[in-house]
Order: C-alpha cells, then structure tokens, then sequence
C-alpha cells in the first residue's frame, strides 16, 4: 500500500495592533499526524503564524487588526521545500479562513496537484449551517458552503479528524473511492455536495499521543502566550482529557462539534502523555483545554489523585461550569488546588437570570454564582471569570446589571467579551435571520471586534471601548482590596500598566 506525504499546517493570523495576541501547539494537528505517522505516513506540521510571529501587516487601520506570519514567499518555501501529497490546513475559528485559502492558492501555484483539504470548526459549523439553511428557506442563511467555492480547496473534513484524516489519505494516495469517508464534504456542483455524516471516538483512548516533537515547542514557550489568563511558566503544557459537552448555550460551537456526551480518556492514558511531555520539555504548568473539567467528578477526582504526583502547577483556562457537584463543590475545588491547579475559571456569562434563561439558555441559577467563587477561594484556587455583553435581546440596563454583579461577586479577575455571533450556532442563525449586524459588518470575521447591534449605542466602536473600559475597570478591583493577592496574581507590574488587564 502506497504512502503519502503529508504538510499539515496551520495558517497566519488575524490579530490586534499592540494587543496580546495567543498562540499555541495545534493539539488537533498533533493528534492528527501522529494518527497519520503510526499508519506510516510522512508528515510535516507548520505553524505559519508562529514562524512569522514579528511580521505584523495592517490589513485594518481602523480597527487595529493585523495579519500575524510569513510572508508570500515564506510560504511558498516551506510548500515547495517540502512537496507534499497532500495539504492540511486547520481552520478552527472564521477569521483564518482567508488566510487559509491564500496558503492554498500559493500551494496550487506551486503544484497544481497537492490535494487541499481543509478542517476544524470552521468547516463544521459551515456545514451546520448549510443544513439549516436547506430545512428553512426564510433562515437568510446562504443555501450554499461558499469555503468550498474556493477552487483552490478541493474538500474538507467536518467533525473529529484523526480517524478520518486516515481512512481519507489512506484512499486517496492509494487512488481509491474515499467519498463515503466520515466527516466529508466535496463540492460535486453548482450547490451540490458530498456530506458524510462524521464520527465520534467512543473509546478515546485509541488517540496517540500528540506529536510534540514536530513542532518547535521551544519557540511557543518563548512567546508565552498560551490560552490562559494567567501563567506561572512559558513552559507550559496544553493537553485535553475530554471531548464534548453536556450543556446548550447558544452562543457556542461545542456541543455541535464535540457532541452533549462527554467522553474522558482513560487516567492512565492522560497521564502517559503528562508525564512523559513533563519528562521531555522540562514543562512548568499544565493548562487543560477541556470544554467542561469538572463535569465528570469522579474521573476529576482520579485525575487530581495523580496529578499530586507529578507536582506541576495546573489550570483551566477554559470557563467551568458553575454548579455541578454543588454538595461536594468545596471538596471537589480542594481537591484540584491540592493537586496543583492555581487557579479555576467559571464560565458565568451574565448576571441577569433572565439573559442566561431565555437568550443563552444556560442551565445556571445566579444564586449559585457567588456561593461557588467563595469556595473555589477558600480552597485556595485564584477565580477568573467569563461574562458576556451584547447578546441579541439583551438592554443596556442588563448589561449594566451583568457589570455590577460580576464586580461583587468577589471573584479575582474578569474577562468581559464582546459577543461573537460564531457560523453554526444558534445565536447566530438569529443574527442572519433578523439582519442584526451593525452596518458594514456582515462579512467581517474578526473576534473582539462587536459585529453586531447593542441597545445603548450608536456604534461598534463605542461598544468596544465601553467594554475596554469596563474590563479595566474590574481588573483593577483586586489591586484596591486585596493588594497582596493582586500580587499574587499578577507580579510586581507596574500598577498602571495595561498589559495585566489584557491577560485576562
């Protein structure tokens, strides 16, 4: 059986001007290519962001957004260099599209043969979309999958990929039928798609462990600036025990993708991957990446037990759901900062009972907000907080409300986010159906930029500067009652200083 060779890479990215941009291992590339490598395959990963991290293009003045990685002929080295069967490209969010589809134009000037496929959330949702689109022809969602329009893409992978990128590259390099492949999507004509339905890992343990060692890891660690709001190393570890989540907020793209049932790796199989990536690049903290850590207790609790053990600073960066396990709450927050974790973020995402019931349908009594930061404290744990301001439906008076609830929730550190309508959720097909976009906005994909229509305000930018303002503002509470633990938190920065702020 013929083998391929595989460039799987991930594309330049959109930033802000002087704004603290994240970067980080592409654990979905990782875990792809050594599913790809153990099957025989050659494989490659490139981070076409990280290798230009100080070439900044502005692409909006305005705006302050710039383009992040290398350059056209950079790029087109590293193809050509390299000459691959097959090219990847990982598109997670809508604003690496473009980028992505320039990499595969540069890839076809070069080669007209190197086969582009790409995957992510991107495509998924896209496909989402698509769905809904031919189920409601008053949803204002285009009846097409226009990514696939590119000529320059020649199909994608939808869903979870490891499985899928193998049977795919397996069939094709071996010029066999690979159209009932799961997770794909092929444009066939004008409109007219192949879509197999992907699959989930049941038994997730048949994952390998990511292939750190084709990506330079060092210069991630140099940049430090992985997913957390806080960091006690640069060399940090980013690892996922789960996949899926249980909840249905309409502002979020994971229960479509992951699925509503959650499915943990073995411990024994998590902790291989720790210890040995600890071993290998003398790692200073863990961030686990998981949607909802907390929601198995028990599988919690026996990854607590071994990680006291390994005795490296942990965290979640990703927002924990607020009340599970609220009997055992206090012991389950005990637990993890005995084991290491420093500090736990809760996804909180307003303080109007109303917002969280009847627009994000998040299954979160307020009540239990305050009770739950006050234990995560008392068990040690520093509490970073998710909300969110400018859903569709919400007033100025509840975002107002959401505000100054967050401020007394005694919580250590906040992240106020402009709400991001994101292809393939709820909220979203709202947006498109009820044409909410502030005007001139349709078509932008950027995040942390307000896309579409706040009660209150007159502009997106307005709105943006009220939430700058606004997350300045609570980010500086710590300092003014508790300065010690300020210091904890944040170090000995100068107090004005805006950098602290923007790692939330």
């Amino acid at each position: 059986m013929k083998k391929a060779k595989v460039l799987l890479v991930t594309p330049n990215l959109k930033g802000i001007k002087d704004g603290l941009n994240r970067i980080q291992p592409p654990l979905g590339l990782m875990l792809i290519a050594q599913t790809l490598i153990d099957d025989g395959h050659q494989v490659k990963i490139h981070d076409f962001a990280l290798e230009g991290w100080d070439n900044r293009v502005d692409i909006d003045v305005k705006n302050k957004l710039v383009l992040i990685g290398q350059k056209d002929e950079e790029i087109a080295k590293v193809i050509s260099d390299y000459n691959p069967d097959m090219l990847g490209i990982s598109v997670l969010f809508q604003n690496l599209i473009e980028s992505a589809q320039h990499i595969a134009k540069i890839a076809k000037q070069f080669n007209k043969n190197i086969h582009v496929f790409i995957g992510g959330n991107c495509i998924s949702n896209a496909v989402i979309d698509y769905k809904h689109a031919i189920a409601d022809k008053n949803s204002n969602l285009p009846d097409f999958i226009s990514y696939l329009d590119d000529p320059n893409f020649d199909c994608a992978i939808a869903g979870e990929g490891e499985q899928a990128a193998k049977t795919f590259v397996n069939k094709f390099i071996n010029n066999e039928d690979f159209s009932e492949t799961p997770g794909l999507v092929k444009k066939i004509g004008h409109k007219k798609y192949i879509i197999k339905d992907p699959t989930k890992i049941h038994f997730m343990d048949v994952l390998p462990r990511p292939a750190r060692h084709l990506v330079p890891m060092e210069k991630y660690f140099d940049i430090g600036a992985f997913h957390s709001s806080k960091s006690k190393s640069n060399r940090v570890l980013n690892v996922m025990c789960s996949r899926g989540c249980p909840e249905k907020c309409t502002f979020c793209t994971t229960p479509a993708m992951w699925g509503q049932l959650t499915r943990w790796r073995s411990i024994p199989h998590i902790m291989d991957e720790i210890k040995n990536a600890v071993r290998d690049y003398n790692i200073g903290e863990i961030q686990f990446d998981d949607d909802t850590l907390t929601v198995n207790k028990k599988m919690l609790f026996a990854l607590c037990k071994e990680l006291e053990q390994i005795g490296v600073p942990w965290c979640t960066p990703n927002g924990t759901k607020v009340n599970y396990h609220l009997r055992e709450q206090y012991d389950m927050y005990k637990a993890m900062y005995d084991s290491g974790c420093y500090q736990l973020t809760l996804a909180c995402e307003s303080g109007v009972q109303r917002v969280l019931d009847d627009i994000v349908k998040k299954n979160l009594p307020l009540e239990t907000i305050k009770p739950a930061i006050e234990k995560a404290k008392r068990a040690g744990l520093l509490v970073h907080t998710f909300w969110i301001l400018g859903y569709p439906g919400e007033t100025f008076k509840e975002m107002q409300e959401t505000i100054d609830f967050a401020m007394s929730s005694g919580a250590d550190s906040f992240t106020f986010s402009v709400l991001t309508p994101l292809s393939g959720t709820p909220i979203y097909r709202k947006v498109l159906k009820e044409n909410l976009w502030w005007e001139g906005r349709e078509n932008q994909n950027t995040f942390r930029s307000s896309l579409i229509k706040v009660d209150g305000f007159d502009s997106a930018e307005e709105f943006e500067k009220f939430v700058n303002d606004t997350n300045i503002k609570a980010n500086m509470l710590l300092q003014k009652n508790d300065p010690v633990r300020f210091e904890y938190k944040y170090g000995k920065r100068a107090n004005k200083e805006e950098t602290f702020v923007k790692q939330t």
